[in-house]
């Protein structure tokens, strides 16, 4: 087994959360965001691209979009307050460089929560809301 899962946790001044906010229901936010997936899922610091999401992921989208499969660590969680603690969880730990999630509407607690926890795991975290 590759490097991938054994990565320790590291802080770093690149860490942080960034939110992207999309229409509700919009088809084109697909054609937005998953070019950033693919491009994140060929980095090459050792760590996993962890996405959190409600529903599995059609095999074809990640496909047609040139994501690499083998890079990208999906986790199936559909309820707010248990996706929001398993991001915690995936962003302090150190082993992905980056970890989208889409947690629901957060208050300033949990921003700072999840913020915190991407400082210490040293990676990204990428929040995805609806409008």
């Amino acid at each position: 087994m590759s490097n991938l899962s054994t990565a320790q946790p590291r802080e770093s001044a690149d860490s942080g959360l960034t939110e992207l906010v999309l229409t509700q229901g919009a088809r084109h936010s697909w054609d937005m965001i998953m070019p950033m997936i693919a491009h994140l899922s060929r980095q090459q610091d050792g760590r996993w691209l962890t996405w959190i999401t409600r529903e599995p992921l059609p095999s074809e989208l990640l496909q047609r979009f040139g994501v690499d499969t083998t890079r990208l660590r999906l986790v199936h969680c559909k309820e707010d307050e248990k996706q929001l603690w398993v991001s915690w969880d995936a962003l302090a730990l150190g082993n992905s460089h980056t970890v989208i999630a889409s947690p629901g509407k957060l208050g300033k607690r949990e921003l700072g929560q999840l913020e915190r926890a991407a400082v210490l795991g040293g990676c990204q975290g990428v929040l995805l809301r609806e409008r």
